[in-house]
């Protein structure tokens, strides 16, 4: 049971054919696999045995969505395995665990079900190399032989462990002889009823000789197989399908069953044609919803365990795996724990042109942020942004500009020091003259933002309005007119969802609406919530139409019904009422309504029209064909049309429509950013922008909104961003030249210890030059430090998955090496990343080259210019990297970089530019790659510095200069020395890295939380007025 998110360091001498390299690749899927089950184990089964620990030397907590669905495909496996254990029989049953990896399913059997395991024999099969080292580790596990009766351990042979209960046969799949004949030495085969089970193993074999396996197990006289493995719902050139295609080609272990046999029908099919006379198949995200799988309370169950808010990518993975199960024996019963749906489908459309624009450097790369109105100096739509959301690496608080123009005439950026936080899943509707309106959104699932702000376009300024009653995210809303903003429920944390509709005017704030019909939808989240245009609204009231469709519900299914509401509201004091009609059914098929119920659609209104826009829907893989529909927005209760889908044309990139934006605008539909994370395969970014035209329909944009071109493509402008200073605000963002922002870090020639303590004392980097800081600059090639230090030292080290690391978001592993491979690698281009802990005690003493590297600390030494340095020295760290970006950060402590070989180029920031950087309270770095964001030209009112250091440069950075670093020639070796400049002040007790927080900041934050409590009584509107007092003293102080 296997399956690969990391590449495995496969060695490959010359004696190993290619046929034994591809056995190799396979074998070390299984790696990954477990450590992620692990994760799952530690986390979601707290109260049973934990059996893959001794299996995973290092557990690693892998992020929810990794989580959930490898907690899915473990269940789905025990649920068949437990339904045949548990179902009677007079004859021995036998587990067949095939491609078994270090799964350790026989143990968690017999713990979990320990009746039904009574005379089951479990067999593991796998390559016998891999089979030997699990023999080995069941061997030597007290844990897991005291289990067994009966065990002997077989030198000789396939196999190589047999008990009463388990049995370990280590043998080439492809070798159904030898398969044969090593279970025919255990077993009465003919006699016994059989299951076999291959969670992603067989996928990986050639389809020959994997169908010829799954022949060989059809002629068995009572057998069941159990098949998990991955599907291509919508072919290949899917999204998702893509990534996780090339992910596996990447890793040399091709999937090649899910090429023949893509979707559940082909692998149906399949399995009848090699003999088995039933079969039933589910993908997994069916069988996530099904009430004979899992119960509501099952699943919401899990929420309680660690915050999620990932569905449509926990939909895209289950919809790419299949749950497959055959028999040779009797037919499955009609209902069946798995319950198959009906796909989908539409048969109307609508013809769309579309121009596909890609943009260049990911700009343009986010998801779940809104569309912000913005004007031209001339006033048409000829301009749109897309504001906040989730960036490459962090969450933005800057917008894209998106134009039919591609002249660049003005300052993006807002106006003023009071702009809109980083934040995703929010709202921003446009209400016309009186600006547009942000509603909530949320950092983390479980930190919801109650902000709201009223952007006013012409002079590009946000205003802080009321705040939301509740804090909310995963909300709609949708504009009404005469100011008017009606906003549905949706979640304040990662575990209780709203029922609470809401109404904001400028007149009155927010008002909640009132139920005025015995019915209500149940309460969901992201759901599909459109107004019909035959709304209206007055200067003493307000009375709209719509549908609200879909969303999921707190046991984390997708609903498929859909309600009309109706909405009653009078300036006049009076409470709003909202009423829903009985679900509505679309006219025909009635499974049609799939295609309108979604979760996480964006939904506009254009030319007459309500579109729905991507999203998932319940149980199956929403299809290019069905992924945008419409249907008339004009509505009266006696007529309501069938949807119909777009027709696009073919020759584009085809979008992931999951965390886009839609606006209708200049006659035109605008799709902008969109993205998702495709389980452990990689991350998909919609690398452009989509304008699309429809045909077929009158256009209604007239008037001086109307763009030159109906027929104008939409392209990315540039970027604007969200926090600056006033003054800085007065400035063009855009520099002629990227350079002409950066100051360079002076280059300096000290002499004597007294001059380099007045530059201590002006607290400014520098860049030291001509110092001798030892014959290192010459010595350490990377033949020399192997030699020295030792091929076969361990080291730990940072493993990068994209070029810049990032500390907050952890896109990094920490992974035991040798130093030998380490340096070749490094000097290779990987990338790595080593900074020295102290061999000793890493967790308790600092580090300290002479004590950790005593075989080279004679080639380095710091020169008596630098003797307050030797003097009050703190730790000693040597720095090895390949080519990746250090995150930013700042050290508490004043130090020096001994840049030693390769050349590096650093970016530098003051202390006072950390308003910058999205720093979280008592964290020490930031998500963003100031590189990137320096040549994206959203760094206005920040002072960046650059050092560029070659071989025998000494960088002095003063405390709390924000700093981050890249290599610029090959693999670059540094010794970074701290030294303790304050006399006083430090955090107390052990400091390995030298960069805990001063104990004046960590005492302050203390302080700040006690005085924030104590206003905890008082109402909102009376705590907001003094806090606001009280932090308005604190920025007069500073």
């Amino acid at each position: 049971m296997r399956e690969q998110n990391v590449a495995p360091r496969i060695s490959k001498p010359q004696s190993r054919g290619k046929a034994q390299i591809q056995d190799d690749s396979i074998m070390a899927t299984n790696n990954s696999s477990i450590v992620s089950k692990r994760s799952v184990e530690r986390l979601y089964f707290p109260n049973e045995p934990h059996y893959f620990r001794y299996f995973v030397k290092k557990p690693q907590r892998r992020a929810p969505l990794i989580n959930r669905g490898y907690w899915l495909r473990m269940k789905a496996v025990d649920h068949v395995v437990r339904q045949f254990l548990e179902t009677p029989s007079k004859k021995q049953k036998v587990v067949i665990n095939l491609g078994c990896g270090y799964d350790p399913l026989p143990w968690q059997c017999l713990t979990r079900y320990p009746a039904a395991c009574n005379g089951v024999k479990f067999i593991d099969v796998d390559y016998r190399e891999l089979m030997v080292k699990k023999r080995d580790v069941v061997q030597r596990t007290k844990e897991l032989t005291e289990m067994l009766t009966g065990v002997e351990v077989l030198a000789e042979g396939n196999m190589l462990l047999r008990s009463d209960q388990y049995l370990q046969l280590g043998c080439d799949l492809r070798d159904l002889s030898g398969l044969n004949q090593g279970l025919a030495s255990a077993i009465d085969i003919e006699n016994c009823q059989v299951l076999l089970v291959a969670e992603v193993s067989i996928t990986y074999m050639n389809v020959e000789a994997a169908d010829s396996l799954i022949q060989w197990a059809g002629k068995l006289p009572q057998a069941q197989f159990c098949l998990l493995e991955q599907l291509l719902p919508d072919g290949i050139d899917h999204p998702f399908a893509k990534t996780m295609m090339a992910h596996f080609n990447k890793l040399q272990t091709p999937l090649r069953a899910v090429e023949k046999y893509p979707t559940k029908s082909a692998q149906c099919q399949r399995f009848k044609s090699l003999g088995w006379s039933n079969t039933l198949a589910y993908n997994l995200w069916e069988l996530w919803s099904s009430a004979g799988f899992l119960s509501p309370s099952e699943r919401s169950s899990l929420d309680l365990i660690e915050p999620f808010d990932e569905w449509e990518e926990f939909a895209l993975f289950g919809c790419h795996y299949i749950l497959l199960v055959a028999n040779n024996v009797s037919s499955f019963p009609e209902t069946s724990a798995y319950g198959p749906p009906q796909s989908p489908t539409i048969s109307k459309s609508l013809h769309a042109e579309v121009v596909y624009s890609e943009t260049a450097n990911a700009h343009g790369y986010r998801r779940f942020s809104a569309v912000l109105p913005v004007r031209s100096p001339t006033g048409l739509d000829d301009r749109v942004g897309n504001f906040a959301g989730m960036g490459l690496n962090n969450r933005l608080a800057s917008y894209d500009v998106y134009s039919t123009d591609t002249i660049r005439d003005q300052p993006f950026d807002f106006i003023g020091s009071s702009t809109p936080s980083s934040r995703m899943c929010h709202t921003i509707t446009d209400i016309g003259d009186a600006g547009a309106l942000l509603v909530g959104g949320r950092t983390s699932p479980d930190n919801a933002l109650s902000d709201c702000w009223v952007y006013h376009k012409w002079p590009r300024v946000w205003e802080r309005v009321d705040d939301l009653p509740q804090p909310r995210y995963r909300h709609s809303a949708i504009y009404l007119g005469s100011g008017s903003v009606l906003i549905s429920p949706g979640r304040s944390d990662s575990r209780s969802i709203g029922s609470t509709f809401f109404i904001w005017n400028r007149r009155f704030g927010w008002k909640k609406c009132a139920c005025s019909s015995n019915e209500m939808p149940r309460a969901t989240y992201g759901a599909t919530f459109t107004v019909f245009t035959n709304s209206s609204a007055s200067e003493q009231s307000i009375s709209g139409r719509g549908l609200l469709a879909g969303g999921i519900s707190e046991d984390g299914v997708v609903q498929q019904e859909i309600w009309e509401w109706e909405l009653q509201s009078s300036f006049l004091g009076q409470e709003p009422t909202i009423s829903f009609t009985r679900p509505l059914k679309i006219d025909g098929n009635s499974n049609q309504q799939a295609t309108i119920a979604r979760f996480g659609a964006s939904t506009v209104n254009h030319d007459g029209r309500a579109y729905v826009v991507g999203g998932i829907i319940k149980d199956e893989i929403l299809k290019w064909r069905n992924e945008v529909c419409s249907f008339p927005s004009q509505k009266n209760h006696s007529e309501f049309a069938s949807p119909e889908t777009l027709n696009f044309s073919s020759s584009n990139p085809r979008p992931l429509l999951i965390g886009h934006s839609v606006v209708s605008i200049g006659g035109s539909l605008l799709i902008m950013g969109g993205s998702a994370v495709c389980f452990s395969f990689g991350t998909f970014w919609n690398r452009g922008c989509y304008t699309v035209h429809v045909t077929g329909t009158t256009s209604t944009c007239q008037g001086q909104n109307a763009v030159k071109d109906p027929k104008a493509s939409w392209k990315y402008l540039g970027t604007g961003a969200a926090t600056i200073t006033a003054s800085a605000s007065k400035q063009s963002s855009v520099p002629h030249n990227v350079d002409d922002c950066l100051v360079s870090v002076p280059r300096v020639r000290i002499k004597s210890q007294e001059e380099f303590n007045n530059i201590l004392e002006a607290r400014k980097p520098v860049i030291l030059e001509g110092l001798n800081i030892g014959s290192c600059t010459e010595v350490w090639t990377p033949a020399y430090l192997k030699e020295k230090i030792g091929s076969q030292r361990e080291v730990v080290v940072h493993q990068a998955t994209s070029p810049h690391m990032d500390f907050q978001s952890k896109n990094f592993s920490y992974v035991s090496k040798t130093f030998g491979e380490f340096i070749e690698q490094a000097d290779t281009g990987e990338k790595l990343y080593l900074r020295s802990l102290s061999s000793e005690k890493p967790s308790e003493l600092p580090a300290d080259i002479e004590r950790d590297f005593p075989s080279i600390a004679a080639d380095f030494k710091l020169p008596p210019e630098l003797t307050t340095i030797i003097e009050n020295a703190h730790s000693s760290p040597l720095r090895i990297s390949g080519p990746v970006i250090m995150w930013l950060h700042y050290d508490v402590m004043a130090n020096v970089l001994c840049q030693i070989r390769a050349s590096k180029r650093l970016l530098l920031f003051p202390p006072s530019d950390i308003q910058y950087f999205q720093f979280e309270p008592g964290a020490s770095s930031s998500s963003i790659n100031v590189f990137d964001k320096l040549e994206e030209h959203v760094l206005a009112g920040a002072h960046p510095h650059e050092a560029r250091l070659s071989p025998g440069d000494v960088l002095f950075l003063p405390p709390l200069w924000l700093h981050t670093a890249v290599p610029t020639s090959g693999m670059s070796v540094a010794v970074n020395v701290f030294f303790r400049n304050l006399p006083t002040g430090y955090a107390a007790g052990k400091d390995v890295y030298g960069n805990r927080d001063l104990q004046a900041y960590e005492k302050g934050r203390q302080d700040v939380a006690k005085i924030t409590k104590s206003f905890d009584s008082l109402p909102a509107d009376v705590r907001g007025f003094y806090l606001q007092r009280l932090a308005r003293e604190f920025e007069q102080k500073v």
